[in-house]
């Protein structure tokens, strides 16, 4: 009986420590809602670009999206520098990573299947819903929605802004 205590004690001491790992090393955060896997603010937003040189410089570097390319492979654009112009259809403003972030739905005449594109931006912009605007920045692909409705089950492309402007 002496030698079964030893075994469960040392595979109880064993068991603790792996979880005291998991959770204390970052790669897996508890949350209310259950486990959620952490990522770091770089990964959702790019920096907000300022200052006229800069915004100038940024905006060189963008190229413009070829809409009926890009309707045959969304993928085709991943981590690349783009521009684009739409429409805004939602906005939403929000505190995350301690920081304001505003997420665009942007309604793009010609884009198919869906017209929209989810723009992620660092900091708020005084533009609104139905504004024009031309969009700056890094292009992923996919990205996924809860609202509206309608694209909750569709995946979309998004632009991490760096710089915005009204038309």
């Amino acid at each position: 009986m002496e030698k079964l205590s030893k075994i469960l004690l040392i595979t109880l001491i064993i068991v603790l420590a792996l979880f005291a790992y998991v959770i204390f090393s970052g790669s897996i955060l508890f949350s209310p809602s259950g486990l959620a896997f952490e990522g770091s603010e770089s990964d959702f937003y790019v920096n907000a670009v300022t200052g006229d040189e800069n915004i100038s410089t940024y905006k060189n570097s963008c190229s413009e999206i070829n809409l009926t390319n890009l309707s045959k492979d969304y993928k085709s654009l991943n981590d690349q520098m783009v521009k684009i112009t739409g429409q805004i259809s939602e906005k939403d403003e929000f505190i995350q990573f301690d920081k304001t972030r505003t997420h665009i739905l942007l309604k793009v005449k010609g884009l198919e299947p869906e017209p929209y594109i989810v723009i992620s931006y660092t900091g708020t912009i005084p533009y609104n819903n139905n504004d024009t605007i031309r969009v700056y920045g890094k292009y992923m692909f996919p990205v996924g929605i809860d609202s509206p409705p309608e694209l909750s089950n569709k995946y979309l492309a998004e632009i991490k802004a760096g710089y915005i402007e009204k038309i």
